[in-house]
């Protein structure tokens, strides 16, 4: 499946110092430790069908997507991945965890959007528990899937 390594541009949220980035795969090794156990926390609401080792390897291997959010030391991690249809490409936003969503969240819809219409895909998708409904206002439940169709302008 192809990616794309270009790093989109990190989001500095106004005068908080918060950083919110893509990570790109070199990287990803370097705040590990960090990463690991705020994603290992919503694992558990999927019986814990990966472990941290197995993210760690499909980040490395580019089949994943890491983005952060950073103040003094990575608060958030999310992971996306990319998934082909027969008809279209998705990007399913995966696996989150950590705290002060309400700081972070916008920027990082912002940046996965950009970069997956960069990466020629139809359709976001998240796959999580139902409180993702009220923060994610623009997109809608379908099924257990929450998506949002990506307009090009």
């Amino acid at each position: 499946m192809r990616t794309m390594d270009k790093q989109t541009e990190h989001t500095n949220t106004s005068s908080s110092g918060r950083i919110v980035s893509y990570v790109p795969p070199q990287n990803a090794i370097a705040i590990w430790e960090q990463v690991e156990p705020l994603l290992l926390k919503g694992m558990k609401y999927d019986d814990n069908s990966y472990s941290g080792k197995n993210l760690l390897d499909a980040v490395l291997k580019k089949e994943m997507q890491l983005w952060i959010s950073w103040k003094d030391k990575v608060e958030s991690a999310v992971l996306t991945q990319l998934i082909d249809y027969p008809q279209f490409k998705v990007c399913r936003w995966f696996l989150a965890g950590g705290k002060n969503a309400d700081a972070w969240l916008d920027d990082l819809t912002r940046q996965v959007e950009t970069w997956a219409i960069a990466n020629d895909v139809k359709r976001i998708e998240l796959v999580g528990r139902k409180g993702w409904i009220k923060k994610l206002k623009d997109y809608e439940a379908k099924h257990i899937v929450m998506t949002k169709e990506l307009k090009y302008e």
